[in-house]
């Protein structure tokens, strides 16, 4: 038993990321199938589930391509002003003049602002198309796997709970639909209350006239689920670039509006949302959080934010039966 489990342990910790990819199709599948499902109503299984898929690669593409340009704008806009901003300040009389020639700003920044693109890579064009590759197996690993689950999800399904003696079928049958609408519901709840969130702050960005508009509302929209401190943490660099940009009145304003956001998600949203899932406590979620973060990311914490919402209803579930 001891050759046993550090056997099992090696092979977990060997295929972390693969195990990775399959818990994120899982939970991808189990929110699109309601939408599969309803388009199956209407159209032929195999044109529903195409559709599905497409209409998801197509929104996270897009989401992506807005990041993406407006940063490629920014960096240019950048590598333009910063060596003029520089030039200008050792021209002038002033004492940060004298500083400027001393160090040689413009020179430095000239050197900066072509390093830039390499290290937004995070590398020479090697290590970004190395990179972009295992990105790229990543992303068409976990969208086969999801395909894989819509499709015979239900089968797999179905076969372990017919494993079960005849009497216990109809038990498990129950709490594993309960388990499901319950956490369907929880990440869908959640999932409308990041985009909201995302399009608010996009807004106010886009108001402000702050660069980087699509990457800051896409920071919050990730941030948004965690409890208690999801949109401050996203808020952050709105509010600091708004206050380094627009007028103090407008840093305030934006900040209150954010603030008003949370209070109105925490005490209305987030209960409208508990009532038709689960409520679990804030100390449980964030702990979870930060532990994924740290192992897989963002998308690693989303993921296990999921699974424990739905390890939360079935152990809910089980206590009630």
């Amino acid at each position: 038993m001891l050759g046993l489990t550090l056997a099992a342990i090696g092979v977990v910790a060997s295929s972390q990321r693969v195990i990775g990819w399959v818990l994120a199709a899982i939970v991808l599948a189990g929110l699109l199938h309601p939408l599969v499902e309803r388009f199956d109503r209407v159209m032929p299984r195999a044109v529903a589930l195409a559709a599905v898929v497409l209409l998801t690669i197509g929104f996270a593409a897009g989401v992506a391509y807005a990041v993406v340009d407006e940063v490629v704008q920014q960096m240019h806009q950048l590598q333009e002003a910063l060596p003029s901003a520089a030039h200008d300040l050792e021209r002038s009389e002033s004492r940060f003049g004298e500083v400027a020639r001393d160090i040689d700003l413009e020179a430095r920044a000239t050197a900066f602002v072509q390093e830039l693109p390499e290290r937004l890579r995070g590398g020479d064009v090697q290590d970004a198309l190395r990179t972009a590759a295992t990105r790229g197996v990543a992303f068409l690993a976990t969208m086969v796997l999801t395909i894989f689950f819509l499709i015979y999800g239900p089968s797999l399904l179905s076969s372990a709970v017919g494993q079960l003696p005849e009497h216990r079928r109809p038990e498990a049958k129950r709490i594993g639909l309960s388990v499901y609408r319950r956490t369907w519901n929880y990440a869908a709840g959640s999932l409308a209350m990041s985009i909201a969130a995302g399009s608010l702050t996009y807004v106010c960005a886009d108001l402000l006239d702050l660069p980087g508009k699509a990457a800051l509302a896409l920071w919050m929209a990730l941030l948004d689920p965690i409890p208690l401190v999801g949109v401050a943490l996203g808020a952050l660099p709105v509010i600091l670039l708004a206050g380094t940009t627009s007028s103090w009145q407008a840093t305030v304003l934006v900040a209150l509006v954010l603030a008003a956001w949370q209070v109105f998600e925490g005490l209305k949203l987030q209960l409208a949302v508990e009532r038709d899932s689960l409520h679990i406590g804030p100390f449980v979620t964030v702990s979870v959080v930060m532990v994924a973060v740290v192992v897989y990311g963002i998308g690693g914490a989303l993921v296990s934010l999921v699974l424990v919402v739905a390890l939360a209803a079935m152990l809910d579930e089980l206590a009630q039966s």
